[in-house]
């Protein structure tokens, strides 16, 4: 009879701790709340799961506002892995702009289509999503580089056409 009880005290003792929760009576919008439970239903949650885990992200962030403001960064591996591909995508740009530079240097043309414009885009699209003020910079930096070659270009492809036409009116 004893080990009876032991059991059934046990047994107890384990359910607490799995209702060890609070329960809350939170007032939401309908639509809003329906919109949840088709989020929930996608990830195959629980709406009461999804709202603690919410809810643990927002003590583990510290406050609300710390939450928000992660969320609004990209918070966690997201803006990481924005961050690694964007320095990639910067060493891309650095290294095409010197290649287009030594072509310039070398040819005295300007590329018809400097893959350097490619490599810039794609970097705005990365930084739109987050990365950090350090790297805005350095890629601030290298694209007032990138306007001095262009105009360097631009003003010696100029230059060079009008040297020409002026050859081409002394031979008349």
């Amino acid at each position: 009879m004893l080990v009876c009880s032991l059991a059934l005290v046990k047994e107890l003792d384990i359910r607490m701790v799995e209702m060890s929760k609070q329960q809350t009576g939170l007032r939401i919008d309908r639509v809003l709340f329906k919109q949840f439970q088709q989020l929930c239903a996608s990830e195959k949650l629980r709406p009461g799961e999804a709202v603690e885990s919410l809810v643990r992200l927002a003590v583990d962030s510290g406050s609300l506002a710390n939450l928000h403001a992660n969320v609004v960064r990209g918070g966690g591996r997201g803006r990481v892995l924005d961050e690694a591909l964007f320095r990639s995508r910067l060493s891309r740009l650095k290294t095409c702009l010197e290649t287009e530079r030594r072509y310039w240097k070398e040819t005295g043309e300007g590329m018809d289509e400097p893959e350097s414009e490619g490599v810039v885009k794609e970097l705005v699209e990365i930084g739109k999503r987050s990365v950090s003020e350090e790297l805005v910079k350095e890629f601030e930096a290298t694209l007032a580089e990138a306007d001095k070659l262009y105009d360097e270009v631009e003003k010696d492809t100029i230059e060079n056409g009008i040297s020409r036409t002026k050859q081409i009116i002394d031979l008349r």
